[in-house]
């Protein structure tokens, strides 16, 4: 019986620290991807997004800048987008309604998901 109680705890405070809500400050900034959790259904661009920069900055504007691979040069996507975050859905939803990321924190790391693709992203801000 105190095993299972145990475990019932336990459950519950893994669900709650999963499960926390960010704020629209903690996701504003310049974000860099260092690596691909999950490809989606888009393998290549998900390649193509490591050491790639996402900016959510606190203007409201947003832009990716993508490295390209032939020039060596960023390649600014997106740009003249806007942002809005949804705290009911912690989603961050761009102006043209083209993508969203789903941004999450887990066992300290930050996470950007893009729900359209399947594509899970492993983010940090660079210093």
């Amino acid at each position: 019986m105190k095993n299972l109680t145990l475990f019932l705890i336990l459950a519950l405070f893994t669900c709650a620290v999963q499960s926390q809500t960010l704020t629209e400050n903690e996701i504003t900034g310049t974000w860099q991807v260092v690596d691909v959790v999950e490809v989606g259904t888009k393998p290549k661009q998900a390649k193509e997004m490591v050491a790639s920069y996402i900016d959510i900055l606190p203007d409201h504007s947003f832009q990716i800048r993508m490295r390209n691979i032939a020039s060596k040069k960023f390649e600014n996507k997106f740009d003249g987008y806007k942002w809005n975050y949804n705290t009911s859905s912690q989603t961050i939803e761009l102006s043209k309604g083209d993508m969203s990321i789903k941004p999450s924190k887990s066992n300290g790391k930050m996470y950007f998901e893009i729900p359209e693709t399947g594509m899970k992203l492993e983010v940090v801000m660079p210093i």
